[in-house]
């Protein structure tokens, strides 16, 4: 099967992972924030998989990202995810719901957002599911990396508002334009963990979705 690419224009190891005992109702939430008129973006895609394999993302409905929205590029129609009227969008099911894209660092505390409500989604029976959660800069050819942006942060929560992972882009990740937070990782049996994994990188959204597909 051919990659999976989309038009990027807009309208590692595994770390240690954090076992959570998964409710029913349990959603994760990723937060963005930044100051200045830098655009940076959230992405996360849904891969599938058998048990023993990697899962993989084979379509684009499994993408989750404002490089996926529907919109006209030159005469032509791109993306696949239609937005709603507030300007959120989502993808199987709102299992993956992502906020209204902000184009820079003007809102008081989270400027983007994604919740993951992994007991929205359907799969097979001992099917797994890992979701890839993704930050970084637009446009990445402008040259500019997170070194370059004031006091961007990342956060990943739970329902219950325990923080599974904080990062401080701007200085952790200063030489890089992109950093993979970690995974949602889902097993056959349907327990979640989040799977850290905070590796930064200098290509652009579909080097990502390259590794996944």
């Amino acid at each position: 099967m051919s990659a999976l690419t989309l038009n990027l224009t807009k309208p590692g190891e595994r770390g240690a992972k954090l076992s959570l005992n998964l409710a029913k109702d349990e959603i994760f939430k990723v937060k963005l924030s930044w100051d200045g008129d830098t655009d940076l973006d959230l992405h996360a895609l849904a891969c599938f998989g058998a048990a023993n394999d990697q899962p993989r993302v084979t379509a684009f409905e499994q993408i989750l990202s404002t490089y996926n929205v529907k919109r006209r590029i030159g005469g032509n129609e791109v993306g696949t995810i239609v937005k709603a009227s507030d300007g959120t969008f989502d993808i199987l099911n709102k299992a993956l719901v992502h906020s209204a894209d902000a184009t820079d660092g003007a809102l008081a505390d989270v400027d983007e957002w994604i919740s993951v409500n992994p007991g929205k989604l359907s799969k097979s029976a001992g099917e797994v599911v890992e979701i890839p959660l993704v930050a970084m800069i637009h446009p990445q050819v402008a040259g500019r990396t997170f070194g370059q942006v004031k006091n961007a942060r990342v956060s990943i929560e739970d329902s219950s508002g325990k923080t599974l992972l904080t990062a401080n882009l701007s200085s952790q990740f200063a030489a890089f334009v992109g950093v993979q937070m970690g995974s949602i990782m889902i097993d056959e049996a349907g327990k979640a963990e989040f799977a850290q994994t905070a590796v930064g990188f200098n290509g652009d959204f579909n080097s990502v979705i390259e590794n996944f597909s």
